[in-house]
C-alpha cells in the first residue's frame, strides 16, 4: 500500500510540471459545460394521481352467481399497455400536437417524444401516478389530462368488451354443443331401436338360461346313454331268442309288426300333443313308422309268394315278437333323446352367440352413453357459465364495479422539473478537474522525469549513491512563488465562478441572460 501511495504521489509530482495546461483545460471544460447546461431547454412535468376503487357491495352478494373478474390485475395490465402506438396517436390528437405534423416522419417524432416523456407508476393499493414532461407547461398538463381520460375509458371499455366477447364465445360454444348433444341423443335412440331385445335388462338373465340349458343337456346326455345301453341289451337278448316255434301256422306273421306300428302311432299322437310336426322327435317317430310299414309290406309279399319258409312250418314266437317290439321302442326312444340333445346343443350355441352379440351391444351403448354424458356435462357447464356471464354483464351495466377518484388533478407546473442544472454544474466542474489532471499526467508520461532516487534506481538498474537538493537563488524562488500564487488564484477563481453559477441557477437565472 505504501508503494502504491508513493507511486501515485510520484505521478502527481510529475504532473505539476504541466499545471498551467491543467488549469487552462479545467477552465475551458468547465465554462463550455456550464454554457451547455445553461442552454438546455427547460422541461415542465405535470402529474396526476388517481385511485381506482374496485370494491363493491354487490361482490360478496353475487359470489357464486356471477363471474368476479380480477379488476385490480386488469387495471395494472392496462397501465402497462397505455403506451401503445394507437394510444400515443390518440394523445397527440387530443392535445393538438398532431397539428404540427406535416408528414409521417414528423408524426413519428411526436409519437416517440410522447413515449419518452410519459410514465405511469404506482399500482400498490390501486393508486397510480400519471406524469408527462414537455417544454410547454400547458402542453404537459394537457398530455396528463389526455392520458387520464384514456386510462379511465379504456379500463371501463376493456371490461365491457371482455364481457361481450365472453358472452359471444359462450353463445357460439353452446350452439355447437347443442348440435352435438342432439346428434348424440339421436345416435343413442337409433342404436336402442336397432338392437331392441339385446339391450341391458332385456331378454332375461342369459347366464341363468345358459346354466339351465347346460344342466338339461347333461341330463339329456345321461338319459340318451341309458337308452342306448338299454337298446343294446335288448338287441343282445333278441339275438339269443328264436323267432318261431315249429308246427304253427303262418297266420300271425304280421301281428307283431302291427303291434309295433300301433305303439309308434300312439307315441306319435302323444308327441303331436306337445310339439309341432317339425319337431325332431316327431320326425324320428314318423320315420320309424314308415320303416315298419315297409317291413310289414315286404313280409306280406313274401308270405303270398311262398318265400317265407321260416314261418311256414311253425308258429311265431310271441316272446321274440315282444322283444322285437320293445327294441323298436328303444330305438325310437334313443332317436328321440338324441334329437333332444341336438336341440339343447343348438340352443346353447344360439344363446352363446346372443351373449356375444349382447356384449358387443353393451360395449357400443356404453361408448354412446359416455359420449353423451361428456357432451351433456360440458353443455350444462357452458349453460351455467353463460348465465353467470349475463348476470355479470348486467351488473357492469347497471352498477359501477370500478370507481375512479382523482386524488391530485393535473396542474400547470410553475417551475421546470429538468434539467437539474445545479447537479449538472457540479458534475461539469468535477469532470473538468479530473480530465485536466488526467491530461497533465498523460503529458508527464510522454516526457518523463525522475523525481525520486527510487524511480531512478528502478529504471536504470544502477545503484544510486545519493541525491543533491536544488538550492534556488532568491530570484527563482520568488518567481516560483508568484507562479504558485497565480495557479492557486486561477483555481480559486474557477471555484468562485462555479459558486456564482450555482447561485444563479438556484435563483432561477440562466447564464445566457448574462452573456
Amino acid at each position: 500500500m505504501h508503494e502504491l501511495i508513493t507511486e501515485v504521489l510520484g505521478y502527481i509530482q510529475s504532473a505539476t510540471r504541466y499545471k498551467w495546461v491543467s488549469i487552462i483545460l479545467a477552465w475551458v471544460i468547465s465554462l463550455a459545460g456550464w454554457l451547455f447546461v445553461a442552454q438546455m431547454p427547460d422541461k415542465y412535468e405535470a402529474s396526476a394521481r388517481v385511485h381506482v376503487d374496485t370494491r363493491s357491495v354487490l361482490r360478496p352478494l353475487l359470489s357464486g352467481l356471477a363471474i368476479q373478474p380480477d379488476v385490480s390485475k386488469q387495471i395494472r395490465l392496462m397501465s402497462k399497455l397505455m403506451f401503445s402506438r394507437p394510444n400515443l396517436e390518440k394523445v397527440a390528437r387530443m392535445t393538438d400536437l398532431d397539428l404540427g405534423a406535416k408528414d409521417d416522419a414528423s408524426m413519428e417524432g411526436i409519437v416517440k417524444r410522447l413515449q419518452s416523456s410519459m410514465s405511469i407508476t404506482g399500482g400498490e393499493n390501486n393508486l397510480f401516478m400519471i406524469s408527462a414532461e414537455d417544454q410547454n407547461p400547458a402542453t404537459a398538463k394537457r398530455v396528463v389530462q389526455a392520458l387520464l381520460t384514456i386510462f379511465v375509458e379504456q379500463t371501463l371499455g376493456e371490461s365491457r368488451e371482455d364481457s361481450n366477447s365472453a358472452q359471444k364465445f359462450l353463445d357460439q360454444q353452446l350452439k355447437e354443443y347443442e348440435t352435438r348433444l342432439q346428434a348424440a341423443e339421436k345416435a343413442r335412440e337409433d342404436f336402442k331401436r336397432a338392437n331392441y331385445g339385446l339391450l341391458p335388462g332385456q331378454g332375461g338373465d342369459l347366464y341363468g338360461q345358459l346354466n339351465a340349458l347346460a344342466e338339461q343337456l347333461e341330463n339329456a346326455k345321461i338319459a340318451l346313454q341309458e337308452s342306448v345301453n338299454r337298446r343294446d341289451e335288448m338287441q343282445r337278448q333278441l339275438d339269443d331268442e328264436e323267432p318261431t316255434f315249429m308246427d304253427f301256422g303262418a297266420q300271425a306273421v304280421a301281428s307283431p309288426l302291427d303291434l309295433r306300428i300301433q305303439s309308434m302311432q300312439s307315441r306319435l299322437d302323444e308327441l303331436l300333443l306337445k310339439y309341432t310336426k317339425g319337431h325332431p322327435e316327431v320326425i324320428a317317430i314318423k320315420k320309424t313308422i314308415i320303416d315298419l310299414e315297409r317291413q310289414k309290406q315286404k313280409e306280406e309279399e313274401m308270405a303270398l309268394e311262398g318265400d317265407s319258409g321260416a314261418f311256414m312250418g311253425g308258429e311265431a314266437n310271441p316272446v321274440f315278437q315282444q322283444k322285437k317290439i320293445a327294441l323298436g321302442e328303444a330305438n325310437a326312444n334313443v332317436a328321440s333323446l338324441n334329437s333332444r340333445v341336438m336341440i339343447f346343443e343348438q340352443k346353447i350355441e344360439d344363446l352363446k352367440k346372443q351373449m356375444d352379440e349382447r356384449l358387443k351391444v353393451e360395449t357400443q351403448l356404453q361408448g354412446l352413453n359416455r359420449d353423451y354424458s361428456t357432451i351433456k356435462t360440458n353443455f350444462d357447464a357452458l349453460l351455467l357459465r353463460r348465465e353467470k356471464a349475463r348476470m355479470s354483464e348486467s351488473v357492469e351495466q347497471n352498477t359501477d364495479s370500478v370507481k375512479f377518484k382523482i386524488v391530485d388533478p393535473p396542474q400547470v407546473p410553475s417551475k421546470p422539473s429538468s434539467p437539474k442544472r445545479v447537479l449538472l454544474s457540479v458534475v461539469v466542474l468535477i469532470g473538468g478537474i479530473v480530465v485536466s489532471i488526467g491530461i497533465a499526467v498523460f503529458l508527464s508520461l510522454l516526457r518523463p522525469a525522475f523525481t525520486t532516487t527510487i524511480k531512478l534506481r528502478e529504471v536504470t538498474g544502477l545503484p544510486v549513491l545519493g541525491s543533491v537538493s536544488m538550492n534556488w537563488i532568491p530570484e527563482v524562488r520568488q518567481r516560483k512563488w508568484r507562479e504558485f500564487v497565480a495557479f492557486v488564484a486561477a483555481f480559486a477563481m474557477l471555484l468562485v465562478v462555479f459558486l456564482g453559477v450555482i447561485a444563479l441557477e438556484v435563483k432561477g437565472y440562466h447564464l445566457p441572460s448574462f452573456i
